[in-house]
């Protein structure tokens, strides 16, 4: 009997061991870390330091450290699948309540904005981030020379694991914190350009013509459409745009049209009644 546990326990003590390995290599890289700092700037108490460990590991670190055993040790690059779509939802959601007037192509064009990597790297800046990643000399110097990437993923893992660490509700109160109460809702509006709005007021101001819009084209199939709309001023195109609903090629037409002004103002289509007001 003793002889057959004896057994037992040698098959299960590599297991055992790989074990030991992996917590030990993880305390090593816990060592690198200022746990203390981190947790102030990031205004949340971390219950398992493991997971930030993980999201603060850029995948060039695991080349360059001879010192620590990269036993059970990854790159923070599945952290951040999972931060990107906690982000999204957490994003999505608030944008539904708190824009309650905005068509779904708005509420896109807004998430876009709060999700690409340009705003994820500042946020991540105001966090001070770079100072405690874990990256080999090469990937901290192209974040100093600008590059956005490694820094905007790095802020996704750390979102991925306040997830993990404590659940959806602290990803969402973390993010509240972090993104929406500093956020000015006057500057994402200004995002929000109405090209067709925009170009309709400086027709009216200028001539006494209104923009026609035309679809020129129509290709695709029924769920995936994409159209092409062409808009005239006194039968005169002003601009092209392609979209894939009606509204956005619209949308994008006039865009095109508002960088086409000069064109515009040669066909000297002055206000009759201004000039009339004028006389009298």
């Amino acid at each position: 009997m003793f002889n057959l546990f004896k057994k037992r326990l040698r098959k299960l003590y590599p297991f055992y061991k790989q074990l030991e390995r992996k917590k030990s290599s993880k305390q090593n890289l816990i060592d690198y870390v200022d746990f203390a700092e981190l947790q102030k700037l990031l205004d949340y108490k971390i219950i398992d330091k493991n997971y930030f460990v993980t999201a603060l590991t850029h995948r060039s670190f695991l080349t360059i450290k001879s010192d620590i055993s990269r036993v059970g040790i990854i790159s923070n690059e599945r952290l951040e699948f999972l931060g990107d779509a906690v982000l999204d939802l957490v994003v999505a959601e608030y944008l539904f309540k708190n824009f309650p007037l905005n068509e779904e192509g708005d509420l896109t064009k807004f998430r876009s904005i709060l999700v690409n990597k340009k705003f994820l790297a500042e946020r991540a800046k105001n966090l001070r981030l770079q100072e405690f990643l874990l990256a080999s000399y090469t990937a901290k110097k192209s974040i100093d020379e600008g590059y956005d990437t490694i820094l905007a993923d790095t802020y996704e893992a750390l979102i991925g694991a306040v997830f993990m660490d404590s659940g959806y509700e602290s990803a969402k109160e973390f993010l509240n914190h972090e993104i929406f109460v500093k956020l000015d809702i006057k500057w994402l509006n200004q995002f929000d350009e109405n090209h067709k709005s925009k170009f309709l007021e400086y027709v009216q101001a200028h001539t006494d013509f209104i923009p026609e819009y035309s679809i020129i084209k129509e290709e695709g199939p029924e769920h995936n459409k994409l159209f092409t709309v062409e808009v005239f001023v006194n039968k005169r195109s002003l601009g092209i745009g392609k979209g894939k609903s009606k509204k956005q090629a619209e949308q994008e037409s006039a865009k095109n049209a508002l960088n086409n002004l000069e064109v515009l103002e040669k066909m000297e289509l002055t206000k009759r009644n201004a000039s009339e007001k004028h006389h009298h």
